[in-house]
């Protein structure tokens, strides 16, 4: 089995079994970064994918799963490999997942484009402040504008007929204050509409760099989604415990 597949899950792609591939390289050195084990030396460098190698565990597995979710790292950063992939995944009559943090905007639209994804989910890190300050300190890289930009791929969206959802990842004392959630929802209003937004828990235990001591609880979690209720018509958290929930 490569080290870079989860043959079967049920939590990346809600209500489908997935295969999950993961692709290593990514710009964004996020503190709290939960696949740094699987890149090259804990650092997040691009090593190519094994394509073939990845196709015969696809294979493997695709009577058994209706879709493939690729993801990182930044799965744009390796895009011929996942553009080949996403292909051979649509001739198997599986569908395409992509988890992006937003960088490669002019990647993800060419995929948009070309069809050859059927579900992106979108990582808002930070509140997109114009001066990109909190983007700087979540992620080391200032990727406020580059993100913005993404979002509002959401219409093309619309228009291809592909599902697109936004998520931010929260941990107490680093990021998910009630004012930080308000402005992320109100940020996805304006530039992407009213598409679906994911409140997730952040395990501590699992982060590549020291941060916060402890999870965000489901309560936690729901009062914090009652910040973008009023703002966005499809607001959920996502739990360990509970999984996926609409608030």
């Amino acid at each position: 089995m490569a080290k870079n597949i989860i043959p079967i899950s049920t939590v990346d792609w809600y209500g489908r079994a997935a295969t999950v591939v993961f692709l290593m390289g990514c710009p964004f050195r996020c503190q709290y970064c939960q696949n740094y084990a699987l890149l090259a030396m804990g650092e997040l460098t691009a090593e190519p994918a094994d394509v073939e190698e990845i196709k015969s565990e696809i294979e493997k597995t695709s009577l058994l799963v209706s879709a493939v979710v690729f993801t990182g790292g930044e799965a744009f950063r390796q895009f011929d490999a996942l553009q080949n992939l996403a292909r051979f995944v649509h001739k198997r009559g599986l569908l395409v997942g992509v988890e992006t943090n937003g960088y490669y905007t002019d990647r993800i639209r060419q995929m948009i484009d070309e069809q050859l994804v059927d579900l992106i989910c979108m990582d808002v890190k930070a509140p997109l402040e114009p001066d990109g300050s909190q983007y700087l300190r979540i992620c080391g890289i200032d990727a406020a504008s580059h993100v913005s930009d993404s979002l509002r791929l959401a219409e093309l969206c619309r228009e291809k007929e592909i599902d697109f959802e936004v998520r931010t990842t929260v941990f107490p004392d680093f990021i998910g204050s009630p004012q930080e959630i308000r402005s992320i929802a109100t940020s996805i209003r304006d530039l992407a509409w009213d598409v679906r937004y994911v409140i997730q828990q952040g395990m501590p235990e699992h982060a590549w760099k020291e941060i916060s001591p402890r999870p965000f609880t489901r309560d936690e979690l729901i009062s914090l989604a009652g910040n973008a209720t009023p703002i966005l018509s499809d607001v959920r958290i996502r739990t360990k415990e509970f999984g996926e929930e609409r608030v």
